[in-house]
């Protein structure tokens, strides 16, 4: 019994220390809003894979490279790129998954040692779905994003590169883009 209590003592101990010794967990994030508009007018405008830019204020340009490659200006300092590939897009349902390809390195700071890049976004294996859907006479547009931080090692983490940090990056993201297109679609 007393060797089965030391061990019990042990792993409570131990299973802490292991859980955060493994790294960034996936994070979530979902942002709703409700456009007094009809869906297939929500839906025509963003639906157009090149054409961000036209309803989202952090975005100065949309380049497509192909039919299911964009990259994103963004209108901040330095203009960083974001690079996004459409995975999958269904005009019946209006819904669309897309995923970042690649980001600009906006700075670069030695941490404990090491040279650690900023990305133009503090996320890695970043996926998102996006959709419009009839409700009350409007529309419902859903945002949703599924990532990791972009610092991948363990802590300590440098600043702005935390759990937190992405999902503040991201919500922002999502919120100002959102409430900039109802404001558009409802004028």
């Amino acid at each position: 019994m007393k060797k089965f209590l030391h061990f019990i003592a042990a792993a409570m101990i131990a299973i802490p220390m292991l859980a955060a010794a493994h790294g960034p967990s996936r994070q979530l994030v979902e942002e709703k809003i409700f456009i007094k508009a009809a869906p297939d007018k929500v839906w025509a405008m963003v639906k157009d894979f090149g054409g961000l830019h036209k309803w989202h204020p952090a975005v100065a340009s949309t380049e497509l490279k192909d039919e299911k490659t964009r990259v994103l200006t963004l209108a901040s300092e330095g203009n960083p790129t974001i690079t996004e590939e459409l995975e999958n897009f269904d005009d019946e349902k209006m819904t669309f998954v897309y995923k970042i390809n690649d980001m600009s390195v906006v700075k670069t700071i030695t941490f404990n040692s090491v040279d650690t890049p900023y990305y133009t976004l503090p996320v890695a294996n970043y996926k998102s779905w996006f959709s419009v859907k009839a409700v009350d006479g409007g529309s419902e547009v859903k945002w949703k994003g599924k990532f990791y931080r972009s610092f991948m090692s363990n802590p300590p983490v440098p600043e702005g590169q935390s759990d937190q940090d992405a999902v503040d990056t991201i919500k922002a993201v999502y919120t100002s883009g959102l409430d900039n297109l109802k404001i558009i679609m409802e004028k």
